[in-house]
């Protein structure tokens, strides 16, 4: 008899701790958005479903456009919607250009700008020594077509492309989506390195008698320059669409001034491969 009521006991608390158990159990609902509900369905309609969070009464309705999936507590899975897939690595663009449509044709990209000026560091800065680059390439080489910069640069940003995200790809595959034969990578480092404050003094006379200094009438004006100073280096590289270098140099430029990279980007392209000054 004792064993009776001993089994029929534990039979009662397997029975309660698995009613227990199903009551702690919660249906998730994940969302397109990747927030996870749990909770309770408590209706599913032809465009959205009820839906009460644990620990709460209120009941929600949810639009079914918004939902992914529900895994019920029964363990059940219904899908209403798939997931957009995980963002993966970059692919070579397909181009539909052919290497004869590229040829001679030559497109620079926007300068990495390196410096520790913050105001030098923008894309308006690197756009710009872009420009003055190109307009360079237009007026010291021959025999190659020079790609606008507003042209490159609407490629680039229908592709989610900058110049540091551009480095993932293969130069070759750079020239293919660009529709060019050579592009141009370049890097501008100008160094802010102060400012210096020169003085000028002279003296003048009112008259040719006043030049006679003991009898007091000259008359001194003091006058001062300030000048800023930057250290500038250019980098220069051109890689064809076969994944070749071309050539690649730096040079430190002449000068103090911000713009001395104008002229030192003259230097280097009047000595390209197709410049007017190669030798």
């Amino acid at each position: 008899m004792r064993t009776k009521l001993l089994l029929c006991l534990f039979i009662a608390l397997v029975g309660l701790n698995t009613n227990l158990s199903a009551q702690d159990a919660a249906d998730m609902v994940y969302m397109l958005n990747g927030e996870t509900k749990k909770g309770k369905v408590t209706a599913v309609h032809e465009d959205n479903i009820e839906f009460i969070y644990s620990g709460e009464d209120l009941n929600y309705d949810i639009k079914k456009s918004e939902i992914a999936k529900i895994t019920f507590s029964s363990g059940r899975t219904q899908v209403f919607n798939e997931q957009p897939a995980a963002p993966t690595a970059m692919a070579a663009p397909v181009s539909a250009t052919t290497a004869a449509s590229r040829k001679n044709k030559l497109a620079v990209l926007p300068f990495v700008m390196v410096s520790n000026d913050q105001g030098l560091m923008s894309e308006a800065m690197s756009g710009q020594v872009q420009q003055t680059a190109i307009n360079s390439f237009k007026k010291n080489t021959n025999q190659v077509i020079v790609q606008e910069a507003m042209t490159t640069n609407a490629i680039l940003l229908q592709n989610g492309l900058d110049p540091t995200s551009i480095k993932t790809m293969l130069p070759k595959d750079v020239a293919s989506l660009l529709g060019v034969e050579f592009v141009v990578y370049g890097t501008a480092n100008i160094e802010f390195e102060g400012t210096r404050t020169s003085g000028l003094s002279s003296t003048t006379y009112k008259n040719d008698k006043d030049k006679d200094k003991r009898k007091g009438r000259e008359l001194t004006s003091n006058s001062s320059t300030t000048t800023t100073n930057y250290d500038t280096t250019i980098g220069l590289t051109i890689v064809s669409d076969t994944g070749s270098s071309l050539y690649s140099v730096n040079r430190n430029g002449f000068g103090s001034s911000l713009d001395t990279y104008e002229g030192t980007l003259s230097y280097l392209i009047k000595r390209c491969p197709w410049g007017t000054k190669r030798k």
